[in-house]
């Protein structure tokens, strides 16, 4: 049997349980999504707050029980959104398990460095086995997001495109933390996490301040040209799948920062296994 087949068979039975989960939660989703047409409600709310903003007439009680029951639908949609949005990326985060940086802590790795295969190609074979596991269960998730009939506001327009979304958003989260535990750094799932988090700051940050224009020299403008290529490129997924929208330019400079960001974790990964492979142990 294969590295790579003994990998994936291997996270098969360990990891199935935490994506059970997040199967579960995207299928509450969709369940919400049906039995209260989700979509339907968030358009109807935000046509009568639009309607209220031009009008100086106090609202009608018609109006104000569409936003009551728009603000209660949106809220328990957002909670399980959450959740499960949350569930894909932890997923992908958890799927390596801090592979390489455990194992050369508690002295297994030595095992492997007696083989004749470099230990750079050994555990390059076991994360592609790890991402293997990890699409296998990102498909998962995209099929349940898929069947969902989600608010035309924050989702891609297509289905094609929150498949891909989801897909993309968990190999990444992958990549990052094999990239980190590679490195050699314990914990790398929390530090890969904790990176997310603070990308998804920054992502917020930089939306709101790029309402406020600035001159094209100014400090703000160089960090908002130099983010993108730092943080996890959450807002670059969604301008790379609006091109699956039919009659919507394809967006090359979203598709180029994707693979760079692909391209770099990989970067990471691999000069954090040369470095290990010269000293296995942490003498």
């Amino acid at each position: 049997m294969s590295i790579v087949k003994a990998t994936l068979l291997h996270l098969r039975r360990r990891r199935w349980k935490l994506a059970l989960v997040v199967v579960l939660l995207g299928l509450a989703m969709t369940v919400t999504t049906h039995v209260y047409d989700v979509a339907g409600i968030v358009a109807e709310s935000e046509a009568v707050s639009e309607a209220l903003q031009q009008s100086a007439e106090p609202p009608s009680p018609e109006q104000l029980e569409a936003l009551r029951r728009g603000a209660g639908v949106l809220a328990l949609f957002s909670v399980i959104d959450f959740f499960f949005s949350l569930g894909v990326v932890l997923i992908g985060i958890f799927m390596p398990g801090g592979l390489v940086a455990n194992e050369r802590h508690s002295g297994t790795i030595m095992l492997w460095a007696q083989h004749p295969m470099p230990l750079s190609r050994f555990y390059l074979q076991r994360y592609l086995g790890i991402q293997g596991a990890n699409l296998g269960a990102q498909a998962l998730f995209g099929i349940t997001a898929v069947l969902a009939v989600l608010p035309a506001s924050g989702f891609p327009a297509t289905e094609s495109g929150v498949f891909v979304r989801i897909c993309l958003t968990g190999a990444l989260a992958c990549s990052i933390s094999f990239a980190v535990s590679a490195l050699g750094l314990r914990r790398a799932a929390f530090l890969a996490l904790a990176y997310y988090a603070a990308s998804s700051i920054a992502s917020t940050g930089m939306s709101l301040a790029a309402q406020f224009p600035e001159s094209p020299g100014g400090t703000l403008a160089a960090i908002l040209d130099t983010l993108p290529f730092l943080i996890f490129p959450g807002l670059l997924f969604n301008d790379f799948v609006a091109g699956f929208e039919s009659g919507v330019a394809w967006d090359w400079r979203a598709t180029g920062m994707v693979l760079y960001h692909f391209a770099l974790w990989t970067a990471i990964a691999w000069l954090g296994l040369l470095r290990i492979e010269r000293k296995p142990l942490r003498l």
